[in-house]
Parts: structure tokens; sequence; C-alpha cells
């Protein structure tokens, strides 16, 4: 009797294993195993495809399959197709539409962020009297940078390098159920000259970022290689500090994404074109060993991108389903590509700082917040050419407001060594999670 049990319960742990694996393989695929943009499927019916379905009814037989009215039917043995392209919305469209907004954003802050590290670091070599080969360094949010002051004709050179991580944490549950889900990295470095005039500072600044996106709500990628350059200038009195920045660039977006019906990649390139502004007013405030320096900022990115093309792989296998649907005239049928309409981002933003800091000789222990009230173009997703009843869908973020939360130390080593170390994170930003930890060390020669 045991042994009867044992054998029972085995077969039905054999059985729906193989049945969860069944099931893995269909959803892989579309039901025919066809490209959703094959013109076989029959999607290009638009709503009266939609609206009946159509189906292969069993009681069709070989005289009777040219009759309209058996093949058009709201219930049959059959369905045409799967419900794997009419329902699908985010699944079924290329990164651009959901990710360019946010490397926009990106962008702009590693620009500015590397920009306003260096004229605050040029005016604090200034004010310590760093001789003509002085290097000075400074910890930024999420890298570091070094300088080299007045080597030649007053002229000095420096190098910003940083990197974030970061997540779009919308659920995901499917491919095929409407989710913005992306994580990845971007690194940046930027390269500079400028030249003090009293109390300016005039300067050109040259910038690259590169993202590596995994792109979950269509199973796929996104990668973009943003590369600008720009002015800046500043002017500092006792107690404000003024910069500006404008500039412009290009960039290069590779995309791939899955196509739900067979599976295959679909691959996408294009560029675009970038325009970006900035511009800060700060304070400062000292109080025995205490330094308060209170900031606004504004920065804002324009992004035009091209219009480009998706293209799906023609069909690599053998179509399966029934004659009657696929015969010898439409089996073969090629594959239609996606024409990706261009597309313009900005990203805007105003920052309300405050960094506080206290000097206690070697260590130097601070505490930098800000408050930012952002306008960036929101992802955007195709509609669905069919109603999955999902009433919950996920809609797309409308990125508002957030806080910038961050701290470290400074610290020294006798004369020869300094560095610093600094973490922080970015909260409140809907769907958003983005953290940074950095420093810097500085050896004396």
């Amino acid at each position: 009797m045991k042994l009867k049990r044992f054998l029972t319960a085995t077969l039905m742990a054999i059985m729906t294993t193989v049945a969860m694996f069944s099931i893995n393989a269909a959803n892989a695929a579309g039901t025919y195993n066809i490209s959703c943009k094959n013109n076989a499927y029959g999607m290009q019916l638009g709503s009266d495809y939609t609206a009946v379905a159509y189906v292969y009814s069993g009681l069709m037989t070989a005289t009777n399959a040219n009759k309209i009215a058996n093949q058009y039917l709201i219930q049959g043995t059959e369905a045409y197709v799967g419900n794997d392209c009419i329902y699908a919305g985010s699944g079924d469209t290329n990164g651009t539409a959901v990710v360019a907004g946010d490397v926009a954003r990106l962008a702009i802050n590693a620009i500015v962020g590397a920009v306003s590290n260096r004229i605050d670091m040029a005016y604090s070599a200034a004010n310590s009297g760093a001789s003509a080969t002085g290097l000075s360094f400074t910890t930024q949010s999420d890298g570091f940078s070094m300088s080299a002051n007045k080597l030649v004709g007053g002229v000095s050179f420096w190098a910003d390098y940083g990197n974030n991580s970061l997540e779009n944490t919308q659920s995901f549950t499917n491919v095929r159920l409407d989710s913005m889900s992306f994580d990845g990295s971007a690194s940046s470095y930027s390269i500079g000259v400028d030249k003090t005039f009293g109390k300016a500072l005039i300067g050109i600044v040259v910038s690259n970022l590169d993202t590596d996106i995994t792109t979950t709500f269509n199973s796929g990628t996104y990668a973009q290689d943003v590369s600008t350059y720009g002015v800046y200038l500043a002017y500092k009195t006792s107690r404000l500090q003024l910069d500006f920045g404008m500039g412009q660039g290009d960039s290069n977006i590779t995309t791939t994404r899955r196509d739900l019906g067979n599976d295959s990649v679909i691959n996408g390139s294009t560029t675009a074109d970038i325009e970006y502004t900035h511009a800060r007013i700060a304070a400062n405030f000292n109080r025995g060993r205490f330094t308060l320096v209170p900031s606004a900022s504004y920065r804002t990115l324009d992004m035009d991108i091209a219009a480009f093309t998706d293209d799906r792989s023609d069909e690599q296998g053998t179509i399966t389903g029934d004659g009657f649907l696929f015969t010898a005239n439409n089996d073969t049928t090629g594959v239609t590509d996606d024409s990706i309409a261009k597309n313009n981002v900005t990203t805007e933003t105003i920052s309300l700082g405050m960094k506080l800091s206290a000097n206690y000789g070697k260590m130097v222990p601070y505490l930098d917040l800000s408050y930012d009230s952002e306008d960036t173009t929101k992802a955007s997703y195709k509609s669905e050419s069919g109603s999955d009843g999902n009433n919950g869908e996920t809609k797309a973020t409308d990125y508002s407001d957030s806080i910038r939360v961050g701290g470290g130390v400074n610290f020294m080593f006798g004369s020869a060594i300094t560095g610093g170390l600094r973490v922080g994170r970015v909260a409140g930003r809907d769907d958003w999670s983005e953290n940074y930890v950095a420093g810097n060390i500085s050896i004396g020669f």
C-alpha cells in the first residue's frame, strides 16, 4: 500500500514538472511561433480581428473552407493566434519610449555635477594658495575628481569620473503585462580646462555618459552613449558664488527587445541631438568651525531622438498550426519591421540645497541635502490592440519631487595624504531607486 502511494506521488510529481516546463515553453513564444508582425498573424485586420477573432472551426471541411461565415466565429475550437501580441503594451514597445527621459536626467546631472565640483575646487585651490604645480582633489557624489592648477599660462586642467546604479522599481510579473521595470548602471567622465581672471573663472568642458540598462519590461536591453561639449562661467565674492554653463552634443542609442510571437531578438539603433543649460547661486556662512552653504540651482537638457526602424528577424523555423490557417500561400509571409517615430524628451530640475560641515582639523564631516523639483518627460508605451481585462495596469510614472540625502567625511594624515568618503541616495522619487558611494585620495609630492 505504501509502495502504491509512493509510486502515485512520484508519478504526479513528474507530471507536474513536465506540465510546468510545457507552460514555460508555451509562454516563451506565441501560439503558432510566428512574429507579431508577420502579415499572416491577423494584426493587420485591426478592430475586425480583435473584436471577433479569426478562428478555425472544427466543423470546417475542405469543401466549405472558403465560406466566410465559417471563418469568422466568436467561438471556435482553435484561435487564429494566441493573445501574446494583441495584449502587449510595454512588452511590444521600443526602449527609447520608456528609458530616454531618465537617461537625459542622468546626463545633465553628471555634467552639472562635474562642472559644479570643478568650480568649487578651483576657488578652494585659489584660496589655499595652491602652487603652480599643485594638484587639488574633491569628493563628488558619485566618484572623484582631480585637477592640475595653473600649469601653463595660468590655465588649469581637470578630470572627473563617476558612476551610478539605477532601477525603476515598478512591479513586474511577465513581459506581457504592462510595466516599466528596468535597471542598470551609468558611468561618466568629464575633462576640462579653465582660467581665472580675478574673481571670474572661464572654462570649457567635454563630457561623456555611458549607460548599460536591462529593460525588463520588454525583455531587452538599452545602451546609450552621450557625448557633449560646453562652456561655463563663474564669479565669486566674499559671500556669494554664481555660475552658469551651456553646451550641446550628440548620442548613439542601441536597443534590443523580444518578439513575443517567435521569441527572436528585435534590434534597433538611432542617434540623438542634445542641448543643455545650467545655473547656480550659493552663499557661504562661517561660524567658528562650522560652515553652512545654502544654494539654489537650475538645470535642463533636451534630447531629440531621430526616427528609426526596429529590425524584426525573418521567420527562422516552420510555422505550426492547422493547414486551414497557414496554407502554402501564407505560411512564408514576410515579417514587417517596426517604424519608430522621432521623439523629444526633456528634463528640467530646480534644486534647493544645504551643506553643513564642521572642521575638526584632520577630520571634516559634512551633511549634504537637496530638494529637487523635477519635470522629466514621462515614459510611454504602445496601447494594447485588445483588452486583457487587467484593470490594474501600471501607468507611466510622472516624476516630480525627490530628496537627495548624502553625507561623508574628508580626512588628512599629515601633510602628504588627504582623502574623503561619501555615501547617499535619492529618496522620494516615485518608482525609483538610486544609490551611490564615492571616495578619493590625494598623495602629496
